[in-house]
Formats: C-alpha cells, sequence, structure tokens
C-alpha cells in the first residue's frame, strides 16, 4: 500500500520546484547604456526645482521589453539613479533631502517615443495607466559616496525604496514612472546632475525604450508641460511572482494528500 508520508513529501517536493520555477528573487533591471556605461547626458530631473513653491511633476516610460527575462508577473520593490559628473567638475554636493517626495507606477500604453499619437504626451495627467499606485510617499535623504572630479562610471546611488511594491505585468503594456516634489516641499542640497541618455541619437547604442514628460508648475492648475526624448538611466529591483495558477495547483495537491488519507483511514 502506498504509503502517505510519500504522497506528502511528493506533494512538498513538486511545489518546491514549481515555486521555484516561478520566482526569481532580486533582480535587478538595468535601463541602457547599463552598468559600468556612461550615458551620453546629463540632468537635474527629476529632482530640479527642489524647494520651489511650483512644485515638479517629472514622468518616464519604460518599454516592456526591459523586464522581458523576469517573469510575466513582477514585483517591483525600488527604483535607483545614478550620479553623473557635469562639465567642468560641476558635482557639488552628495545628498538631497525631501521633507515629501511621491513616487507612483503604473502599466501604460504610451510608447518610449513623443509620436503625438500613442508616444508619451507632454499632458502628463494622459500618461499613466489605470493601475497607478503610490509606491512611496514621505520624507526621504538620497545619498552617494561619488566626489567632485569623480570621472569613472558610477554606482546607483540614489535609491528609493518602494513601501508598497508594484505588480506589473509587461505583457499588458509599458511601465511609467512618476515622480513628484509637491508645491511648497521645503527640500535641502546643492544637487546638481543624474546620468541620462538622449534617444534619437543614432550614434550612441542603446539610446531607446524610454522617453519623459515634466511639469515645473504644478501650482497652475495644468497638467501640460514638456515631454523629450532623454531619459534617466535606472535601475529597478524585482523578481517573479507566482502565477494563481500555481497557487491553485498547490491547493489541488493539498486537498489530493487529504483525500487519499480520509480513503485509507474508512478502508482500516
Amino acid at each position: 500500500m502506498f504509503d502517505r508520508r510519500y504522497l506528502v513529501a511528493l506533494v512538498v517536493l513538486s511545489c518546491t520546484a514549481i515555486l521555484a520555477s516561478n520566482s526569481t528573487a532580486g533582480v535587478l533591471v538595468t535601463t541602457p547604456p547599463g552598468d559600468g556605461v556612461s550615458g551620453n547626458g546629463q540632468s537635474e530631473a527629476p529632482f530640479n526645482l527642489r524647494g520651489d513653491g511650483n512644485g515638479n511633476r517629472y514622468q518616464q516610460v519604460y518599454s516592456a521589453s526591459f523586464f522581458a527575462g523576469v517573469g510575466p508577473l513582477q514585483s517591483i520593490s525600488s527604483v535607483a539613479f545614478r550620479p553623473k559628473q557635469g562639465a567642468f567638475g560641476s558635482f557639488i554636493s552628495s545628498t538631497v533631502t525631501f521633507d515629501n517626495l511621491i513616487v507612483n507606477l503604473s502599466t501604460t500604453p504610451r510608447t518610449p517615443t513623443i509620436d503625438f499619437r500613442n508616444g508619451i504626451s507632454s499632458d502628463l495627467d494622459l500618461n499613466p495607466g489605470a493601475d497607478s499606485q503610490q509606491v512611496f510617499g514621505g520624507p526621504i535623504t538620497l545619498t552617494t559616496d561619488r566626489l567632485l572630479f569623480d570621472s569613472d562610471v558610477e554606482d546607483f546611488d540614489f535609491k528609493i525604496a518602494f513601501q508598497t511594491p508594484f505588480l506589473y505585468r509587461p505583457s499588458l503594456g509599458n511601465l511609467l514612472l512618476e515622480v513628484i516634489v509637491p508645491a511648497g516641499v521645503s527640500a535641502s542640497s546643492n544637487f546638481t546632475r543624474l546620468d541620462t541618455i538622449i534617444g534619437g541619437v543614432s550614434s550612441f547604442p542603446g539610446a531607446t525604450g524610454m522617453a519623459s514628460a515634466r511639469d515645473a508648475n504644478l501650482t497652475d492648475g495644468i497638467s501640460i508641460g514638456s515631454n523629450t526624448r532623454t531619459g534617466l538611466v535606472t535601475q529597478f529591483e524585482t523578481e517573479a511572482v507566482p502565477e494563481p495558477a500555481t497557487a491553485a495547483m498547490f491547493i489541488g495537491m493539498v486537498v489530493l494528500v487529504g483525500v487519499q488519507s480520509r480513503r485509507r483511514r474508512k478502508r482500516a
């Protein structure tokens, strides 16, 4: 007679294999040009106008293809940017502090272009998807070990760990990041630049898959700003999430063990 212990062991091993095949813990997804390669531009966005009374709203769309190798359903838990040495050694500080910063993520049908039909729009209200979710909100200090006149490519030191992870399914659309410095927020720093790539420059490899938009005045009641093919070089921390079918299979196996156990007790 088949021993129940063997059946339980088989279920446990099977479920472990299923869960392992559907999970990828702590994957770092880095946008072009990738680790160790500097972008072809630099920008203060999204942290420019910090402390400005009008506030600042920045959006960037990322191609879903960046996340294709992780899994069909993912949990994104952080975003990070890297400092960039400005011209003439203009990187003059390593820290920026906000008493309030808001970060949202969503799945968007907008493409990483500035095409007026379906690219990222200069009307920022048109870009977020229906699943828009605030993943971070509150005070934050961002810092780096980078020093004045450092010339090497730096790490992704300006990291924002999310308070609430975002569930993302790349098959449903591209990823939209939104960073908001609310009007009237106080900030302290003489922080300058982040590494970027400028799209449309054919001589620069990998300068595709991202586009951005920004509104530098949140007090005028108008959501229209400007859009550009420039994008921040970005690193996301994400991991695959087991599909609902996997959970159903697990439950089914547990039920099977229970049924087999009851049948044996009745025979006894």
